[in-house]
């Protein structure tokens, strides 16, 4: 059994893991709010976050590359050993790991959102990718010639290759 035909029998599962994962997050957020309204009695997430950036800026990065692989997945023609690619995420999060450790160490704000930006791009492009069958490149390059042909006036569509 290939992966796309996995996916597709289990896309309604797929499309509920993903809205779970959106569920989640904005009840964090919204549970967030209303803690900041109630007072300083409860620690809120944001305050933990930045009392304790420096320690935690692996996990921006892991969370940031999660996010990115769940919601951003990206189709591949070649495949590649996938465990690489998980290597590489792994020993950028325990480095990361390892200078937040460290004393004296403080991360700023924008720091933090470049290591989340790039823990997302790193996530998508070196993480697990899904593979493309013979059929979808097939059907990829007959629709990238429709679409050059009706830009050029021609209306019939070319042959399947």
């Amino acid at each position: 059994m290939g992966l796309r035909s996995y996916f597709l029998k289990h896309l309604k599962t797929v499309n509920t893991i993903r809205l779970v994962l959106a569920i989640i997050l904005g009840t964090m957020v919204i549970i967030d709010i209303i803690l900041v309204i109630l007072g300083d009695e409860y620690p809120t997430f944001s305050e933990v976050v930045e009392h304790n950036r420096s320690e935690l800026i692996w996990l921006n990065f892991l969370l940031s590359g999660l996010i990115a692989k769940i919601f951003f997945n990206r189709k591949v023609t070649t495949k590649k050993k996938e465990i690489s690619g998980f290597f590489g995420f792994l020993a950028i999060i325990i480095l990361l790991f390892a200078i937040g450790q460290i004393d004296g160490f403080k991360v700023e704000a924008w720091h933090q959102v470049l290591i989340m930006i790039c823990g997302a791009y790193l996530g998508h492009r070196v993480w697990p990718q899904y593979i493309f069958e013979e059929e979808d490149i097939l059907e990829l390059k007959s629709s990238e010639l429709s679409i050059k042909s009706n830009a050029n006036g021609y209306t019939q569509k070319p042959p399947r290759i």
